[in-house]
């Protein structure tokens, strides 16, 4: 089994704008924060964390507006942030505005 696909909603902490790769491709950094209550091993937890996330493409040119505050519903899959880092970024290929 191969999937990698995470959903998550929460509040744009930071926007880092909207910036260009070299081969010219709209790219566009995000931090999220969320907080929701879960449910795990028959109780009630509340969670509350945060999630680099990174769009390109025409998703990259449409989340630039968004503002820090704003809420927002993103889908994708994880990948390593670098060759380098490899801590996980969300690489957005869906997503939702909720304000």
């Amino acid at each position: 089994m191969e999937r990698n696909r995470v959903e998550i909603e929460g509040r744009v902490l930071a926007n880092d704008g909207l910036r260009r790769t070299p081969a010219g491709l709209a790219s566009l950094n995000l931090r999220l924060g969320h907080e929701s209550p879960q449910r795990e091993a028959g109780h009630e937890r509340k969670v509350q964390c945060e999630l680099e996330a990174v769009a390109y493409g025409d998703p990259a040119m449409r989340l630039a507006a968004l503002t820090e505050g704003a809420t927002v519903g993103l889908a994708g899959f994880l990948e390593r942030k670098s060759l380098r880092d490899p801590r996980p970024i969300l690489h957005i290929t869906e997503f939702e505005i909720k304000e």
